[in-house]
């Protein structure tokens, strides 16, 4: 049944381009030519060595590449019926098709931003593995695949070279968006580039088995309408498109928008499972470096061709659920914020980005859970961590409406939901707890609802289990689906990435900053911080005092018991130094035996004070060590500290006592004390920045479908206090609001959030963000003003 394509119109076009001048490339004579000669298996090595002729450019072009040193040729090749018998038809068909369109159209020059270096290559590379793709299922016609991935793009060329707004600065302001390059293209520019390459390819006469797929690799295809051949070739041609895109090789350079759209489609006509994608991938790059050399361009490293792969595979899994579940995602407000007010089907990329920018443990949990809560909007969810002190696990992040009983709550071994979770060292999803039989007894701990659906994922480095993420029942009460377990390994694979890079920084911190043998600061640590003026001066205050402390005799202890015995001492006095000085002191192990302390706002004669009560805390201390210490003390004004520096240098000797390295405990056993440290030396959030404001806003309530306006009297990060002017008073603990209001900033910031209530009082009410972002940058700032 033959199709009418849905092409725009001139006047659609004229909007967009402009149709007149002479800069509109027409299509290659030669190139229509060889296209003809695509599937003809009567064409002849003297029929296609005439056409070839009558082009020297292509003639020279087919002459290199069979003498290329690749081949390994032992004599040079002159004639071209020789370079053919060689070559094979089809290799020379697919080189000159490709030739005469590069030098037809896509080299065309452009005083625009559009770099056509980039945009060849993947025009070439999802040409070469359409055919692959082809081959492998039994496509009737690969060379027809080869033209349609050569030509998929090709609207690009005519957007950048007659479009009224410059299409290389629209592709700069695209990526800050976020969002499909083709949907943007059709909400800034007018029309997509796939309709734009559509209608110039009829309007040049190709074949419309070439047009189908230039205009629909990006969109929904008419599959019921077209022959099943015709609907394998743009799912082949969109799949090609898509995986190029995952390889680092897109359209132009540094492409960060969000990724092409593989339409439902596709699997329909083509089993993911049988292609062996990777193979194909290989196939892909092995005749792209061959050909490339007549292109001068360069692939992207494996590294960057794997760091792609795991930004896209979570990005693929993300928008395949958004399509496959449209109708559930539009139920929910679009105002919903995620990150910042990017839409949902930018998550994938909010997320990879803000882990890639966070600095500690903390930032990364919170950047997980934020992103978990805003993807699947559970009712429960969080981060349990293996517990260093048990075989157990402690809930390290909480959210829902179990947080306030569930935070820093610690799980024996086997016991709840994370229990069977690490028994069966696998993800787990249930979609019914109550048939659920390996799940019986083991959900007492959700105490304010009642679970009906969950699932969860393990947490892994270097298939070392060091913790769970779980969630627990649906906002929409639906139950979760295998798509979404996919999506929450994605999130989970990238989360454990980044506390492996998180934690061999701190390594490498720790090794640069710690002493490995005592624990202590090391000598490093201290010459850098008394280097700097502001940070002494902020720490310190005005008056310093330094502690320099020896061990009697130590160096003869070495020698009588052996370094052995000597490091033990060490340690022990290392432990008695740490618990007899103030936690506002810094204790750094200098060198050797020699241990530094610096005491904050002390002067001379509160130093000896401490150093009396020092000696005597060691004494008591010290039991049957059988080792005494000497105490000098030296104060100083904190604008003089650096000068300490040469002071101990010339106060000290140089002790070369060989130290015994341990290696540093693994990152399972010491992520959650990690975490317990840098929350502790966080100021507490929830309540610091609170405010008393007067900000008109509005409410609904999705569950019961009502609505009415508000005026909010208080604000913190992540609570709000609000009266109900108008509307239904209905409101009750454990409701879930949307609210929305303005901020009275120079600015007029709209602020949306989904709240919880927690407690009402007539008109009163005092909620809860429900999942606030960890980075609240205009409300923050309000907050500080």
């Amino acid at each position: 049944m033959k199709h009418a394509i849905d092409l725009p119109t001139s006047d659609e076009l004229k909007r967009v381009i402009t149709l007149e001048g002479s800069r509109l490339p027409s299509f290659p004579q030669a190139a229509l030519k060889f296209l003809e000669m695509v599937g003809d298996e009567d064409v002849s090595v003297k029929d296609m060595a005439r056409v070839i002729e009558s082009d020297p450019g292509i003639a020279a072009k087919v002459l290199a590449m069979v003498n290329a040193a690749g081949f390994g040729l032992r004599r040079k090749i002159s004639t071209l019926t020789e370079a053919l018998v060689f070559l094979g038809i089809d290799e020379i068909r697919k080189l000159c098709i490709g030739m005469t369109v590069f030098q037809g159209l896509f080299a065309t020059s452009s005083l625009g931003t559009f770099g056509r270096i980039h945009f060849w290559r993947h025009s070439l590379s999802v040409a070469v593995l359409s055919m692959e793709l082809a081959k492998k299922l039994q496509f009737p016609n690969p060379e027809e695949a080869y033209v349609a991935g050569l030509l998929h793009d090709v609207g690009k060329i005519f957007l950048d070279l007659q479009g009224h707004r410059d299409y290389g600065d629209f592709l700069h302001d695209a990526g800050s968006i976020q969002e499909p390059i083709v949907d943007l293209e059709r909400k800034i520019l007018g029309l997509g580039h796939d309709d734009v390459g559509a209608y110039f390819c009829s309007l040049w006469g190709l074949p419309e088995s070439i047009i189908l797929p230039v205009k629909y690799h990006h969109q929904r295809f008419p599959a019921e309408d077209l022959p099943t051949d015709q609907s394998l070739l743009i799912s082949i041609v969109a799949l090609s498109n898509f995986i190029c895109w995952t390889q680092g090789v897109g359209s132009f350079e540094s492409e960060t928008i969000c990724p092409p759209v593989l339409a439902p489609e596709i699997e329909r006509f083509v089993d993911l499972d049988k292609i062996d994608v990777i193979a194909r991938i290989r196939a892909m790059n092995s005749e792209m470096e061959r050909i490339s050399e007549f292109y001068r361009f360069v692939f992207p490293t494996p590294g960057e061709i794997q760091e792609s792969m795991l930004w896209m595979s979570f990005s693929l899994a993300r928008v395949n659920t958004r399509l496959a579940h449209r109708d559930v995602t539009q139920t929910t407000h679009d105002y919903r914020q995620v990150s910042g007010n990017v839409a949902l089907h930018d998550v994938g990329f909010a997320f990879g980005k803000s882990l890639a920018q966070a600095g500690t443990a903390r930032e990364v949990m919170d950047i997980v859970m934020f992103h978990i809560g805003s993807f699947f909007e559970p009712m429960h969810w969080a981060i349990l961590l293996k517990d260093s002190k048990s075989e157990g696990v402690i809930f390290s992040a909480v959210e829902g409406l179990n947080k306030e009983r569930l935070q820093g709550l610690r799980v024996p071994k086997g016991k709840g939901l994370s229990g069977y979770l690490a028994e069966r060292d696998m993800p787990l999803i249930s979609e019914n707890i109550f048939q659920d039989a390996h799940l019986a007894g083991r959900m007492g701990l959700y105490v304010d609802f009642e679970p009906l659906s969950c699932m969860g994922t393990l947490l892994k480095i270097n298939q070392k289990f060091f913790g769970v993420v779980e969630l627990v029942n649906k906002m929409n009460g639906l139950p979760y689906t295998p798509e979404e377990l996919k999506i929450l390994e994605s999130i989970t694979e990238q989360a454990s990435m980044a506390i492996e890079r998180l934690s061999y920084q701190q390594s490498l911190r720790k090794m640069a900053t710690t002493d490995s043998l005592t624990g202590l600061k090391n000598r490093c640590s201290l010459e850098r911080m008394l280097s700097n003026r502001d940070l002494v001066l902020r720490q310190y205050g005005h008056d310093l005092s330094i502690m320099i402390i020896d061990i009697d005799r130590f160096k003869r202890i070495n020698e009588m018991k052996g370094r052995k015995a000597a490091d033990e001492i060490l340690k022990q006095v290392a432990g008695i130094l740490r618990s007899a000085f103030r936690k506002s002191d810094n204790v750094f192990r200098y060198e050797g035996d020699k241990f530094i302390a610096l005491l904050p706002g002390t002067d001379r004669q509160a130093a000896d004070q401490a150093r009396m009560r020092m000696l005597k805390s060691f004494d008591a201390l010290k039991g049957d060590m059988g080792v005494t210490i000497s105490i000098f003390v030296h104060s100083v004004k904190s604008d003089h500290a650096r000068g300490l520096i040469t002071f101990l240098e010339e106060r000290l000797a140089q002790d070369k006592a060989v130290l015994e390295c341990t290696p540093d405990a693994s990152v399972e056993a010491e992520l959650q004390p990690l975490l317990e440290q840098e929350t502790a030396q966080q100021p507490e959030r929830k309540r610091i920045y609170r405010k008393k404001v007067r900000l008109d806003g509005v409410f609904e309530r999705p569950s019961a479908n009502s609505y009415g306006n508000i005026l909010v009297e208080e604000l913190a990060l992540t609570e709000i206090g609000f009266r109900v002017t108008t509307g239904p008073l209905n409101i009750k603990p454990g409701d879930f609001l949307e609210v929305s209001f303005r901020l009275d900033d120079t600015l007029h910031s709209l602020i949306e959030r989904r709240v919880v209530v927690r407690s009402v009082q007539g008109e009163q009410v005092d909620a809860e963000f429900y999942n606030p972002p960890p980075y609240a940058k205009d409300l923050g700032f309000y907050l500080l003003a």
